[in-house]
């Protein structure tokens, strides 16, 4: 029975009511009722059913949300958080991506990968390097053990104790019957430190693709820190001058495209060399994504991505930064005689035809697959948000930039949040939240963005939600000082200063609302420590301020770690182990609306 029916029934049919916006010229006993009878109306089709905005020169409803957590008990900021980045990293696991792309029909024999189809006879063969490509490599042997002959991967040292040793993760571990042989090298695959292990590692996945035939299918996993973990250098070229040159690279600035493209220039498996070198089997690339825009070709240097020798390019690099003179020379007189080389091709006529041509054939037979990235971790933790009661907002999954200036952006948005919370339903102009909208779009926030979160915002109070701002993407840090950490938990340390800045220091002129701050890295390990990141709130301001320790000093010793190892005994730490993925980082902060209703009934 519809809500006007109710009413009829309880005042009479000569009440005169045809729809909700009739109710204005009734009497308020009336709207009382009518009211009510919503929320009884909307808790019986749903918990999660909204109520539009009533308005008359007596009074005005708030649009309700009512929702399965009662917002008006105290909740825990923080452990939401933690909660919803375990939730984006649960949504990446190995046995999620792999189980959604590979479909085995037992009865036909046959694998289909989005839309392609192979004939499986006992003609499967495994490869693989990363840090999450443990998982994925198991997966695969479940799901087509019955076929597969061989395998190999390369893994970070110490990877298989320590995902035995967490309860939740054992079933990423191989079997000790596995027909996968697995190496264990380069022990922090995050910075430059390839290894003997690693390179035989590479050289026995030569040597096994070298010898596929037309019937055979190799499938490759692939995820971050592949580079790394498979290093395969072109003769003369010696892992000493690989191992040189791509610190160099790191240390002087190099992007992660400049220090790939210089890769896929020196060694036989990147750049597309591991697809060429498995000619003629067919190739299916699943592929875990750590960077930004999943670009294939640089992700783990392009294995599986076939591309054009680009060796003035390299040249280019090495002059730009300054490290020509420090490269090794096994390596400069490779370039140079790759140079040399091309400058003759590119003397023959039809050229661009040519090259072309070639890289069509080298594409044939291979197929490429993202089977996870930072977007589907953002939307799960956006999907987990809305079940919490949260409004949530994913930002960008592309974000980039300096750690410790993410870090305080975030606690500038904070601000421009509760500004946002604070502002009158009127929307009279604001000069202050103008003079704040200027100041985010110059730090990198794009104004579209900006609309977004007030638009947001604005619906949050009126639903009497709280606000869960997502966002994914690869900060950096400039190393300037001897301390430990990594780029997640810097980016935290600086957000905590900015807070203290903007909420401690300065004046804050609308209500202050409970917030808090999240970014983690999704393998579990926040640069060289064993934390995935740290969480901060406005509480944890006064837990510094009781320790004495200097901020700011820790952040520019690059030492995050340790200060939030000393302040409130570490309990700011978000801890998950490694998790055996990788999609980048993850950022979140959550700010609670204000207790007070922005909309109140009056007589």
């Amino acid at each position: 029975m519809s809500l006007i029916k109710h009413l009829k029934q309880l005042y009479g049919r000569s009440l005169k009511i045809q729809n909700v916006a009739g109710l204005a010229s009734h009497p308020v006993s009336v709207q009382r009722v009518l009211f009510k009878l919503q929320t009884q109306h909307l808790q019986v089709m749903s918990s999660e059913m909204s109520i539009r905005n009533f308005h008359n020169s007596s009074f005005c409803f708030q649009e309700a949300l009512l929702k399965k957590r009662d917002r008006m008990t105290e909740i825990d900021l923080k452990a939401d958080a933690a909660d919803l980045f375990k939730t984006a990293v649960k949504s990446v696991c190995p046995k999620v991506m792999i189980e959604n792309v590979l479909q085995y029909n037992r009865a036909t024999s046959t694998l289909k990968v989005q839309d392609k189809t192979y004939t499986v006879n006992k003609n499967i063969f495994v490869v693989g390097f990363g840090e999450a490509v443990l998982g994925m490599a198991k997966v695969v042997e479940d799901i087509l053990s019955d076929h597969l002959v061989t395998g190999i991967i390369s893994i970070p040292k110490g990877l298989k104790e320590e995902i035995f040793n967490i309860e939740n993760n054992r079933d990423m571990f191989l079997s000790p019957t596995s027909k996968i042989q697995v190496f264990e090298g380069a022990a922090t695959v995050s910075s430059v430190e390839m290894d003997q292990r690693s390179y035989n590692a590479a050289i026995d996945i030569q040597n096994l693709v070298s010898n596929l035939s037309p019937n055979d299918i190799l499938i490759v996993v692939l995820s971050e820190g592949g580079s790394t973990l498979c290093p395969s250098p072109y003769p003369p070229i010696t892992l000493l001058d690989l191992f040189e040159l791509t610190r160099l690279l790191a240390r002087n600035g190099a992007t992660v495209r400049e220090i790939n493209t210089v890769r896929k220039n020196i060694e036989i498996l990147k750049g597309g060399g591991l697809a060429l070198l498995a000619r003629p089997a067919k190739v299916v690339s699943l592929i875990l994504s750590s960077v930004i825009g999943d670009a294939v070709d640089l992700i783990a240097s392009g294995p599986t991505c076939p591309t054009q020798r680009t060796p003035h390019h390299c040249m280019e690099i090495l002059m730009r930064l300054g490290i020509l003179d420090k490269t090794p020379e096994g390596i400069r007189k490779f370039l140079e005689k790759e140079i040399k080389q091309l400058n003759m091709i590119q003397a023959q006529a039809g050229l661009k035809s040519t090259q072309k041509k070639v890289q069509e054939h080298q594409l044939e037979g291979v197929q490429n697959v993202i089977v996870g990235n930072n977007l589907i971790a953002c939307e799960a933790a956006a999907s987990r948000a809305t079940e919490l009661g949260y409004l949530p907002v994913i930002l960008t999954t592309e974000m980039t930039g300096e750690a410790r200036k993410v870090g305080s952006l975030y606690a500038k948005l904070a601000k421009f949040v509760m500004f946002c919370f604070d502002r009158k339903a009127s929307w009279e102009p604001n000069s202050e939240l103008s003079i704040m909208e200027l100041e985010l779009v110059s730090l990198g926030i794009k104004k579209k963005w900006i609309n977004y979160i007030a638009n947001t915002v604005d619906k949050a109070h009126n639903m009497n939600r709280d606000i869960c701002i997502i966002a994914g993407g690869d900060t950096v840090v400039h190393v300037r000082g001897s301390g430990q950490g990594g780029k997640c938990m810097e980016s935290v340390l600086a957000a905590a200063i900015a807070l203290q800045e903007e909420f401690r220091v300065k004046k804050l002129n609308v209500a202050e609302c409970r917030m808090c701050y999240l970014s983690c890295d999704s393998d579990g390990h926040d640069g060289v420590t064993k934390m995935a990141g740290a969480v901060v709130d406005l509480e944890f301001l006064d837990k510094v301020e009781a320790s004495g320790l200097s901020m700011r000093e820790y952040l520019e010793n690059n030492d995050s770690f340790r200060f939030f190892e000393k302040v409130n005994q570490g309990n700011n730490f978000i801890q998950t182990n490694l998790t055996g993925t990788n999609i980048m980082n993850v950022m979140i902060m959550l700010v609670e609306k204000p207790r007070e209703v922005k909309y109140q009934y009056k007589d």
